[in-house]
């Protein structure tokens, strides 16, 4: 779809935010200039005097009077951090990491926000929650490391089903009309498994939300290393570090032989689709040949999310 939408020259930027239990990903490509982001959604409370070039990429916002760390950063320094671990869009952590995606990609005062949301809350019930709490708000964000004040007014806010926006932007808003499509979506908590029948039509009978993703995985590692090795690790600390990567893979290679047999068992006619991986827990998975991993699966989704916002706002439908 990118190659067929024209860049925006309106002074309301438009931004793809994908708001995920593991990773916050935003994209943005305001007057051909790209503003993207990713990290982890992990909020705590924020404090001067540290030495922050010590620290790879450390982020430190105050918004809304509340001094924060966030990403990696947070799971590191921060005091009380918080991690986002509910479906809602409208919890306070996720108001607060919003708040530091906005920090990171608005160019403009005034954005459109189009969010990704699973299948399963992809409803008039969210869409009137989201709109409530954010069309209309003004984000305050001062960048507590580079300096800077930033006030951001959400003009309008809009929800996209997550599996529909990497799937549109993996196939460059040209899917095949003429077979069924799958898209497994691999998240931290959960994995989506979304189905299409030809015309690129939504199939809910044969799509579903697996409860198994890369928390699995990193819990059976903490459990090993304190059972075997007695050494006391949370699900982030393990995520994080560059050990332990022999656990891990053995993980990895479990959930991918179990994920494979639910998309057996749900999709009976696998030889006459076409199936797409994505999320980032998928860059250390192994698929049989026939599923194809995107190539930019972690940004997938937020990239997908601005091509739709991007095209429904010069139809005047956004």
């Amino acid at each position: 779809m990118t190659e067929n939408v024209e860049k925006t020259t309106s002074p309301t930027q438009i931004i793809g935010l994908d708001i995920g239990r593991g990773y916050v990903k935003a994209y943005s490509n305001y007057n051909n200039n790209v503003k993207e982001c990713i990290f982890k959604s992990i909020v705590g409370s924020g404090r001067d005097g540290l030495d922050y070039s010590n620290y790879e990429d450390p982020i430190y916002i105050d918004y809304d009077g509340k001094k924060l760390f966030a990403g990696q950063f947070a799971e590191m320094e921060g005091h009380l951090a918080i991690s986002n671990s509910k479906d809602s869009k409208t919890s306070i952590v996720v108001e607060d990491l919003m708040a530091v995606a906005l920090s990171k990609v608005a160019v403009a005062k005034d954005v459109k926000i189009m969010m990704g949301v699973p299948y399963k809350i992809f409803n008039k019930a969210t869409l009137d929650e989201v709109t409530k709490k954010y069309k209309g708000k003004v984000f305050k964000v001062e960048d507590k490391i580079n300096g800077g004040v930033k006030e951001i007014r959400v003009v309008q806010i809009g929800i996209f089903r997550e599996a529909d926006s990497a799937l549109i932007h993996a196939l460059n808003g040209l899917p095949n009309m003429e077979k069924p499509v799958g898209l497994v979506s691999v998240g931290f908590r959960s994995t989506e498994l979304a189905y299409y029948n030809k015309g690129f039509k939504f199939n809910d009978r044969y799509s579903t939300t697996l409860e198994l993703g890369n928390r699995n995985v990193l819990k059976h590692v903490s459990e090993i290393l304190l059972r075997e090795r007695n050494i006391n690790k949370t699900v982030e600390e393990i995520d994080s570090s560059d050990d332990y990567q022999d656990l891990k893979q053995m993980g990895y290679d479990a959930i991918s032989e179990q994920i494979g047999q639910e998309i057996e068992v749900s999709w009976k006619n696998l030889n006459e689709m076409d199936i797409f991986i994505a999320g980032g827990t998928a860059l250390n998975m192994t698929f049989d040949e026939k599923f194809k991993v995107l190539e930019d699966t972690q940004m997938a989704t937020a990239k997908g999310l601005f091509e739709i916002a991007e095209l429904r706002s010069q139809q005047g439908k956004f």
